[in-house]
């Protein structure tokens, strides 16, 4: 079960990669742009002015027994009006580099939570290979030699149990015959 769990993180966290790539690209093309028409310096006093904290949360939760963090935060792609500036002296260039490196944030909080998951789990599987291994390589072959080693006391004890009884018909035989006669 735990397997199916890692390989279908696998293929979310590849899926959601690949989604946070285009959505970088994306954020970098308009942001070229956004610099070729508006220029570094307005842009920087246009980022400082919609600079913010984006609250992240790291809440613990058990998957499958195990200890997993989830990552969330609160919708990070904002109204242009809700920049810290008018959005009229943004342009539409620095208003569409905004929004694309805001999303691409949006996204890379979702991956976030999948890829400390996928780690934990993956984790845990090596954890659990390593336990597996010792018990082939190491309590296994124990237990094979204390089993081989009990059978030969049982078979030394069966044999000694068959030459007793034959000692005791023996004389039960002899004792027999001496009081018959």
């Amino acid at each position: 079960m735990l397997a199916a769990e890692l390989f279908a993180l696998v293929r979310e966290v590849a899926a959601g990669r690949a989604r946070l790539d285009g959505a970088l690209h994306d954020a970098a093309r308009a942001l070229v742009l956004a610099r070729g028409l508006a220029g570094d310096a307005r842009l920087a006093s246009l980022a400082a002015a919609g600079q913010r904290e984006v609250p992240v949360r790291v809440e613990p939760r058990k998957v499958w027994g195990l200890p997993v963090p989830r990552v969330s935060a609160p919708r990070i792609v904002r109204a242009p009006d809700a920049r810290g500036s008018s959005p009229a002296s943004w342009g539409p260039a620095a208003a569409d580099a905004a929004r694309a490196h805001e999303a691409a944030l949006d996204l890379l909080v979702g991956i976030a939570s999948r890829e400390l998951h996928l780690g934990r789990v993956a984790e845990e599987i090596r954890a659990t290979s390593r336990r597996i291994h010792a018990l082939e390589d190491v309590v296994a072959p124990r237990l094979a030699a204390e089993a081989a080693r009990i059978s030969l006391a049982l078979e030394e004890r069966a044999r000694e149990e068959t030459v007793r009884l034959k000692r005791f018909r023996a004389a039960r035989v002899a004792h027999a015959r001496g009081s018959a006669g």
